[in-house]
């Protein structure tokens, strides 16, 4: 049983041509099917109008059951869109995550500050920070399982393509000019 349902401007447009007592008739039909999944007996007028009505009661119907069913199913998600700062350090390399040791959490993805640890080690924080930024804003991000492994992937590639920019210009290549 229900305690609201959406009443439609059609509707209340579709029953300007009808006298008072057949509107009143038609808005208890309304109500009672929307609120109450039952059917009232009209006359002919006012069961056409219904019959016209009807399905988008029922559209809204079903979408309300779905939300219910999908409101049961789901559970709240913490997501946390900045850094945070852990003094507490876990080191730990099992697959269960310490709620503190989150640096970076977004989507489905995270990265714990352990694992973000490791990646400082070769990349600088800003490196790390951009490319989390960049994975973050890739459509296709939901293909990926691991924020750490794709973090090093791309910055690993990243940093390629920087160490060929900056050979683009070598001694070798300077056509006889002395650097």
């Amino acid at each position: 049983m229900r305690d609201s349902f959406i009443f439609y401007r059609s509707f209340y447009e579709a029953t300007q041509y009808l006298e008072k007592e057949q509107k009143a008739d038609l808005f208890d039909a309304i109500s009672n099917y929307a609120l109450n999944q039952e059917q009232v007996k009209l006359d002919n007028v006012c069961s056409a109008l219904f019959s016209l009505i009807k399905p988008q009661l029922d559209a809204n119907y079903s979408k309300y059951l779905n939300g219910k069913k999908k409101a049961k199913k789901s559970k709240p998600v913490a997501k946390i869109s900045k850094p945070l700062t852990n003094v507490n350090v876990n080191v730990n390399d099992n697959d269960n995550v310490n709620v503190n040791d989150i640096y970076m959490s977004f989507a489905h993805l995270r990265l714990s500050t352990t694992e973000f640890n490791k990646l400082s080690e070769t990349y600088t924080k800003d490196q790390i920070d951009y490319m989390i930024g960049q994975i973050k804003n890739y459509k296709k991000n939901k293909n990926y399982s691991s924020l750490y492994l794709t973090l090093l992937s791309w910055l690993k590639k990243e940093h390629k393509n920087e160490k060929k920019r900056s050979s683009d210009f070598s001694e070798s290549r300077a056509f006889g000019v002395s650097l």
